[in-house]
């Protein structure tokens, strides 16, 4: 399973929630499809490093194939630990793969409308929250507890998105712990791997009321979100050929141009971000650690190491305006034979698609440069992927495209769910703006509507 490179760090939330919450209480446990017993819902809501549940033993996870359940629990699902959500919820502990081809179990959390499913299953929406953090605390299987402690409130607050979307229109959700169990921000074919796996967890499932791999299935992921989502796109076909995933939406793409990204962002507003990425990779490569140790300043590695301990919000804001670049000793970080691999088994573009992809980006995004996501969706359409639709909008950035990117990402994945076709071929357009496009709308009072009712406690997506 690995170890952590730093010393974990039990938080002041997590004291608190240890001694205002219940004892742990252990019932009989009824079986699902797969004879993976299902646990109780924890009475005691921990996060992952204090929670027994994420850590399976070695040989068990070993010996487990890819995406196969180890062990699965009901849990009490919350917006911000305490509004109760009306929809069915379980977790379940998987196998996948981690960067260097070795078993690893991460988690998913599956959420599902109440009532039987219509003729033929549910439909499956994995949805990747931009978890963009190096402390496992900040995890989806977490924050979506009731009885949790949302310190990530950003991720907390995106799990609306999937609720409202997927769960309101009748789909079965899953929320993959894609970074893993040493919380690997920024790498991308763990995280792919750990997505793909974790959908065939979820439709191994019974109670998911799924169609095993015959399932269609959708991608949907923003910013940090995109870096499991997109590199699925091109990793799919050799890691889970058996999935039948009709289309994979990306918005405020990540991972298109690291070096990029990582110039852009280093001595600027989003420098925490660089940072937190340098954590997860450390988190995931020890020769990256080792470098950190070997070639980073004494500040330098306080800031890194600090991102151990921050979730997204936390982490993106402390020390902006920072030159990491100057606290390396030995000339360009970027031109280093191990930084540069490690970016390179991590940079999209390494295959061609072989599903529908919808991506979307702002032209001026301000974490995010476009530019490298036009060189990527060029190759792509160059390379002859099956269908690619990328909207650049003109009037928008980084932060306001998460709301913008909803309306296409949300009507294109409904309607490769519902079977329609996807355009062949590729389809680029840059609109001004997207807020005065009828779709704008149209999804707004379909979506805000099933957000309310969700945070009311009414049950939604239940007509099937």
């Amino acid at each position: 399973m690995g170890q952590r490179p730093w010393h974990r760090v039990i938080t002041t939330a997590t004291v608190v929630g240890l001694l205002l919450s219940p004892a742990t209480h252990v019932a009989a446990e009824p079986l699902d499809g797969t004879a993976v017993r299902i646990e109780p819902t924890p009475t005691l809501t921990l996060p992952p490093e204090l929670d027994e549940f994420y850590r399976p033993a070695a040989s068990i996870v070993a010996a487990a194939e890819p995406g196969q359940v180890l062990r699965a629990r009901t849990i009490a699902p919350a917006y911000f630990g305490f509004a109760p959500l009306n929809i069915d919820a379980w977790q379940l502990l998987y196998r996948s793969t981690n960067s260097f081809g070795e078993a690893i179990a991460t988690v998913t959390t599956v959420l599902k409308p109440r009532g039987p499913a219509p003729d033929g299953g549910r439909k499956l929406l994995s949805y990747q929250i931009a978890e963009d953090s190096a402390a496992q605390y900040c995890a989806p299987s977490y924050v979506v507890q009731s009885g949790s402690i949302p310190a990530d409130y950003i991720n907390a607050a995106e799990i609306l998105i999937p609720i409202a979307a997927g769960i309101g229109q009748g789909w079965t959700v899953a929320l993959p712990d894609y970074e893993g169990p040493n919380s690997a921000y920024g790498a991308s074919l763990l995280s792919a791997q750990t997505t793909l796996d974790g959908i065939r967890a979820v439709q191994s499932f019974a109670p998911a009321q799924l169609s095993g791999v015959q399932t269609p299935t959708a991608l949907w992921g923003y910013s940090g979100g995109t870096i499991p989502s997109s590199f699925a796109a091109e990793l799919k076909q050799h890691y889970a050929p058996e999935l039948n995933i009709v289309g994979i939406a990306a918005g405020g793409v990540a991972a298109a141009d690291f070096p990029e990204a990582l110039r852009h962002n280093n001595n600027g507003a989003f420098t925490g971000l660089l940072t937190g990425v340098l954590a997860g990779f450390a988190n995931e490569y020890p020769e990256f650690r080792q470098l950190i140790r070997e070639r980073v300043d004494p500040i330098g590695q306080l800031l890194i190491g600090s991102k151990l301990v921050l979730c997204h919000s936390m982490g993106a804001a402390i020390v902006p305006f920072y030159n990491f670049f100057g606290a390396f000793h030995g000339g360009d970080p970027l031109g280093h034979p191990v930084v540069q691999r490690i970016i390179a088994e991590n940079a999209l573009g390494q295959r061609t698609p072989s599903v529908p992809v919808y991506i979307y980006h702002a032209q001026y995004d301000e974490i995010l440069p476009s530019s490298g996501v036009d060189r990527l969706v060029q190759k792509y359409c160059a390379e002859g992927a099956p269908s690619v639709t990328y909207v650049r909008e003109l009037l928008a950035e980084h932060m306001s495209g998460v709301a913008t990117h909803l309306p296409g990402a949300f009507h294109w994945l409904r309607d490769r769910l519902n079977g329609v076709p996807a355009q062949p071929g590729c389809a680029i357009s840059s609109p001004t703006t997207i807020v005065t496009d009828p779709e704008f709308a149209q999804a707004a009072m379909e979506l805000l509507p099933t957000a309310v009712q969700a945070l009311l406690g009414q049950a939604i997506g239940t007509g099937g």
